[in-house]
């Protein structure tokens, strides 16, 4: 595979929206660090992260490592993490690793920000 990730990061009133592009293995938690630091939290009251995988061609052992610390980072620094845009075969394998007990999943952005929205007006 070997595709180099690409961020594309929106900041939101109440966080962040993370679109990933190319491939999510080792490389690609530099390039994430880079502009991401989520182990101190999302800064300026920010509670949530959205990660659009809909770009995502690959993801290895490294990269559901990754997805899987940066959600739990989430449950110490206060914020959630939403995955959107997954393929049902990385749905599937998210459930198999039990990553959905850390995030919620959603087909879209766009559904995303809805829950988020139902989240902050207390639905």
């Amino acid at each position: 595979m070997n595709s180099m990730l690409e961020l594309n990061i929106v900041p939101f009133d109440a966080g962040l929206s993370v679109t990933l592009k190319g491939d999510l293995d080792q490389q690609a938690e530099q390039k994430i660090r880079s502009v991401l630091d989520w182990e101190d939290g999302l800064g300026e009251d920010r509670r949530y992260l959205i990660l659009n995988l809909h770009e995502v061609n690959f993801i290895n052992s490294a990269g559901m490592a990754l997805l899987i610390r940066i959600a739990r980072a989430g449950r110490k620094k206060d914020f959630h993490t939403f995955i959107c845009g997954a393929s049902a075969h990385y749905q599937k394998l998210f459930r198999m690793v039990g990553l959905t007990e850390y995030v919620m999943l959603y087909p879209d952005d766009y559904a995303a920000l809805q829950r988020i929205e139902a989240l902050e007006s207390g639905v």
